[in-house]
């Protein structure tokens, strides 16, 4: 398994939550995407899954763990961070 921590800096909309989702379809690996929110409640979130990705309110300063597992979990785990950076940083 493969993990990656990070903050994100500003609001990432529904479209890029889309093509994010979109991208980590294309791997086999499972890919999951956790954070605690202010209330202090957990949230687990299937990556893939284009509806878990819209309906979850990520909100700037929110720390965001990103996990990958299965046979391409590197190049998964990468090409997420690569796509989620490009939003974050806008």
């Amino acid at each position: 398994m493969r993990v990656h921590e990070f903050t994100v800096h500003s609001n990432i909309d529904r479209f890029e939550l889309i093509q994010i989702s979109n991208l980590a379809s294309r791997f086999i690996s499972q890919i999951v995407l956790s954070y605690v929110d202010k209330d202090e409640h957990e949230h687990i979130i299937d990556v893939k899954s284009l509806l878990g990705m819209i309906f979850q309110p990520i909100m700037p300063g929110t720390r965001l763990r990103l996990s990958a597992k299965g046979k391409d979990e590197l190049e998964a785990l990468e090409a997420m961070l690569e796509q989620f950076n490009k939003y974050n940083n806008k």
